[in-house]
């Protein structure tokens, strides 16, 4: 029996890629989309596909009634949905439309993984991005920052009460995908993150599609033990062979490496 991923926003670019690198694997290919026009590539009946709106509670049940009535059992969960916007100040956002976004990016996933959590087989992986907000403020993003807190926070939180649930989440860096199109087009977005994005997309590296596939793949093959309940960098950390070896030494002995915590806690100790 082939293993089953399910991509949510399998209509994302990072998404679409991963669905064909896990077709040529020998997965069996679950994906979710929000509009048709960026469904491409996928030949009919290769690839089950579900349209879902990860906003709308009575979408995500609708889609975990769809799974439970086909009897589809999951191995991998990949989650990629996400807005940029609003990408503005705080205090200068339309605060529903600041709401709206963290339900997009982070309440939405966390909803639809506590309806497939029934679904899962026997030591099933899930795996969310995160965003670049756990080292400092990303200012003009704090919807998409808070969001991203909140699933690398609820990472490891479920990785503790889950033991036979593998959950990570991955950074991939700054990569070229639609998805900056939201500050290209979006109405409220400031002026200087616009101009930041435009010279971003112009001069700043991408992170490549086989890269980040490569890190789900090597995060998810290993011990529960050394890489769930963690925050890994598709950029930065030393997962690639040359280094490796380092990496899973360091891992097994810092416990909270990879993980949010408070910064100058020893400095109590000394008073």
């Amino acid at each position: 029996m082939p293993k089953t991923v399910v991509i949510i926003s399998i209509s994302s670019d990072i998404g679409n890629f991963l669905a064909h690198q896990y077709l040529k694997d020998g997965w069996k290919v679950i994906g979710t989309y929000r509009q048709k026009k960026n469904l491409k590539g996928f030949e009919e009946g290769k690839v089950d596909l579900f349209k879902l709106d990860i906003s709308k509670s009575a979408d995500v049940k609708f889609f975990e009634k769809q799974l439970r009535s086909r009897r589809i059992k999951w191995d991998r969960l990949i989650c990629l949905v996400g807005t940029l916007l609003p990408a503005e100040d705080f205090f200068d956002c339309d605060i529903d439309e600041w709401q709206d976004s963290v339900t997009v990016n982070a309440l939405g996933p966390l909803r639809l993984l506590h309806g497939l959590y029934p679904l899962a087989n026997s030591k099933a992986q899930v795996v969310f991005f995160a965003g670049g907000a756990a080292n400092g403020a990303v200012v003009h993003l704090s919807a998409y920052a808070i969001s991203k807190i909140i699933l690398t926070k609820m990472t490891e939180f479920i990785d503790a009460e889950y033991p036979h649930l593998h959950v990570s989440i991955i950074g991939p860096g700054w990569t070229l995908t639609k998805i900056h199109q939201d500050i290209l087009q979006g109405k409220n977005v400031s002026k200087s993150k616009r101009l930041q994005t435009i010279a971003d997309m112009k001069n700043k590296p991408s992170t490549s599609m086989e890269d980040i596939a490569a890190c789900i793949q090597w995060v998810c093959s290993q011990p529960k033990s050394l890489t769930s309940g963690r925050n890994f960098s598709v950029v930065y950390d030393p997962w690639r062979p040359a280094k490796r070896k380092n990496l899973i030494a360091a891992l097994k002995k810092d416990t909270d490496m990879y993980k949010l915590r408070r910064q100058g806690n020893s400095f109590l100790q000394h008073l």
